[in-house]
């Protein structure tokens, strides 16, 4: 820790951050696409290559670009009918429209000025291509950017804060899973650190992040943003590489408000009764008759929005995330950062969602903070409604960053973070509890999970990694304590063979199988129906005694082989056969097309390589809909950094493209990453168009 402070006082006397970017014309841009489609940026300036960077995700993807624009102003409903009232209420609710307006000027200059060249590129690719725009779209505005950070960061927060409702404990297991892990230049067997970059989310558009490198003065980064927004989200610049998985401080809680018996609409604070704010919203919402009003009430008192009323009671969330717009500001001066000093001073700002941020450099360094805006709170116990009628229970401030749990250059060589508590991150973990307050730990200190194991299994498997083996932990299948289910059904088969001796074939397949969710795996295909069926109230298969070797009685055994004919009977149903590689029934699917997909994530069961899918159709296939979006291998070097991706579908939108599903097809479905070719002279051999602009003076 003491470290760690010097180097963040350092980086205040080595110059900080650059000085705002001069007003003088921004010069030409150049956008570049690979084989992959794959837009790469080199721009004369910031303003050049953040503009060129709208003009391409807008030929991409500009439908997704204005459709969250739509949902940030709180307009889905109007457009798209009544599904979308209950998020449009929610946008009003969180006051993305009205924080983002208001508070767009107090961002820094240099930070408005990219964001407006980044939206005149998408404004003049409009204009070029009028028809592009639906009817229903509005032109663009600087502040829908800081409005779709906002809307995108508010889940992690604000599920705190339930979470606190349901006084569930500070831990959130919200479905949201991500895997991330740097080894050191000690561990490596190719001269610099390796960092996996892996989020796990729904492949809805604003999760499904945009792919690009950017080039311009003194802005240099490859990676993945929220499409609609300039900067990337996760990836590497020539400097460093970030990536975020969920797990964080708790940044915001519940107050419970004592309502006046005679008058609901005050409540009490300090010994008055203060009036509750009421405001009425109409939302718009396009119907088959036409565009009909719901209207909705939001309460508020000066706490925040009240979510919930219980007799003489009522429940408002804050966050500290209420009315602030600074995370873009930080995170381009995160991007900008030249040494880990500076990146610390940026971090140090504060705005960061609840997130466990895992960086390494081509200096050498590896570095972990979870990260958050974390409120100083008054002693007590936070993970439950705190009393709202008491200024006593008031926040203090904003802990700073050397207040949170953190770790630079770990001893061991290597750290992960699959969604797991600090003290599980690496053998021997120096980040236990004890020296931090519950709320910011937020967690207990050995917990982990499935991807958090085996993460650790391969990465100590391996004292000197290479690029290979990182890709093959990235792309990993293979379920954990899958052999303790056989060692269990081998037991059960020989205790029990003639009542089930139908099951013969399906039972040697599973004992013969290696564990991994390949696409050519048939074992695979017949594990996942039969973990299915053993979760059925009617077996009561104990995954617990079997995963902990535990021996099982005879009326276990035939619970466990019952749950096995099941499977067999509804593979026969809905397959209309039992042998069946894994990738015939477990596939991706875009437009008219679809593919294999390995790996798994459902019925309790996570591999490394992890995708949700649905629950089978009546053809018997789990199309995935989640899960892996951008994975990307980071090899860290000072003579230049080298990176490997792939994304589950392809770049672009347009269904008659050829990058519509190329990815999904050659790359995500067969396991394999490509070359990013971050460094231009490897682009520039891989070149398959070219589009060169002319930046306006002025955005």
């Amino acid at each position: 820790m003491d470290f760690l402070r010097a180097t963040f006082i350092l980086s205040l006397f080595i110059g900080g951050f650059p000085a705002p970017t001069d007003a003088a014309s921004p010069g030409d841009v150049t956008i570049y696409r690979d084989v992959w489609g794959v837009p790469h940026i080199y721009g004369d300036s910031p303003e050049a290559a953040v503009y060129g960077h709208g003009y391409a995700q807008a030929q991409d993807r500009l439908d997704d670009i204005l459709t969250l624009y739509t949902f940030v102003q709180g307009k889905a409903a109007k457009f798209f009918g009544p599904r979308f009232v209950q998020q449009d209420y929610e946008t009003q609710l969180a006051r993305h429209p009205e924080v983002a307006r208001s508070g767009y000027p107090s961002l820094a200059p240099d930070t408005r000025r990219l964001i407006e060249f980044y939206i005149r590129g998408i404004h003049d690719y409009i204009r070029e291509h009028p028809d592009a725009r639906p009817e229903w779209a509005d032109m663009p505005r600087p502040y829908d950017v800081v409005s779709l950070y906002r809307f995108f960061i508010w889940d992690w927060p604000w599920g705190q804060a339930l979470e606190d409702l349901k006084h569930a404990g500070s831990h959130v297991a919200d479905g949201r899973g991500s895997n991330q892990w740097v080894v050191s230049a000690s561990r490596s067997a190719e001269g610099g650190p390796i960092a996996l970059i892996d989020p796990h989310l729904t492949w809805n558009p604003a999760n499904r992040f945009y792919e690009s490198h950017v080039h311009g003065g003194d802005l240099h980064f490859y990676g993945f943003s929220i499409v609609g927004t300039p900067f990337m989200a996760l990836g590497h610049t020539d400097v460093f590489s970030l990536s975020a998985t969920t797990g964080g401080p708790d940044c915001a809680d519940v107050y419970e408000e004592k309502i006046n018996p005679d008058n609901p609409l005050q409540y009490e604070y300090d010994g008055q009764w203060r009036d509750i704010q009421v405001e009425e919203i109409d939302i718009e919402v396009h119907t088959q008759e036409g565009v009909q009003i719901v209207t909705r009430k939001i309460e508020r008192t000066h706490h925040g929005p009240i979510v919930k009323r219980k007799d003489n009671r009522a429940y408002a969330v804050k966050t500290a995330y209420d009315n602030e717009v600074g995370m873009i500001d930080q995170w381009l001066d995160m991007i900008k950062a030249q040494n880990l000093g500076e990146f610390l001073l940026a971090v140090s700002q504060n705005q960061s969602l609840p997130q466990n941020l895992m960086y390494a450099d081509i200096h050498g360094n590896t570095y972990y903070v979870r990260a958050g805006r974390v409120p100083v709170r008054p002693k007590g116990t936070w993970d439950s409604p705190m009393p709202g009628w008491t200024s006593n229970s008031e926040w203090q401030g904003i802990h700073p960053l050397s207040d949170l749990v953190q770790v630079l250059n770990p001893g061991i060589g290597f750290m992960q973070n699959c969604n797991i508590a600090p003290g599980a991150m690496m053998p021997y973990s120096s980040l236990n509890a004890k020296p931090y307050l519950h709320y910011i730990y937020n967690d207990r200190p050995t917990r982990t999970n499935e991807r958090g194991r085996r993460a650790l299994q391969l990465l100590e498997t391996h004292p000197k990694l290479t690029l290979q083996q990182a890709t093959d932990i990235a792309l990993d299948t293979f379920v954990l304590k899958s052999d303790m289910w056989q060692q269990a059904l081998d037991a059960a088969f020989k205790a029990h063979p003639t009542p089930y001796s139908h099951l013969q074939t399906p039972v040697q397949i599973l004992l013969e199988w290696d564990g991994r969710m390949d696409i050519d795996s048939k074992g695979a295909s017949i594990f996942s129906f039969w973990i299915r069926a053993c979760r059925k109230p009617e077996y009561r298969v104990s995954r617990q005694q079997i995963e902990r070797g535990r021996d099982l009685g005879g009326g276990a055994q035939r619970a466990l082989l019952k749950a096995l004919d099941d499977a067999v009977q509804e593979m026969q149903r809905t397959i209309g056969k039992v042998v069946v590689p894994w990738g015939d029934i477990h596939r991706a699917q875009r437009g008219t097309r679809s593919w294999p997909v390995a790996g798994f994530s459902r019925e309790g069961i996570n591999t490394l390589r992890s995708v949700n899918s649905q629950l089978p159709d009546e053809n018997g296939i789990s199309y995935v809909h989640g899960g892996q979006f951008c994975t990307t291998v980071v090899l860290l070097k000072k003579d230049g950094i080298v990176s490997y991706s792939a994304t589950p579908y392809g770049q672009s939108n347009h269904a008659e493209s050829t990058h519509f599903t190329d990815q999904g097809e050659l790359l995500f479905s067969k396991g394999r990453l490509k070359p990013t070719w971050y460094q231009k002279e490897d682009m520039l051999k891989r070149v398959k168009s070219k589009t060169s602009l002319k930046v306006p003076s002025t955005p």
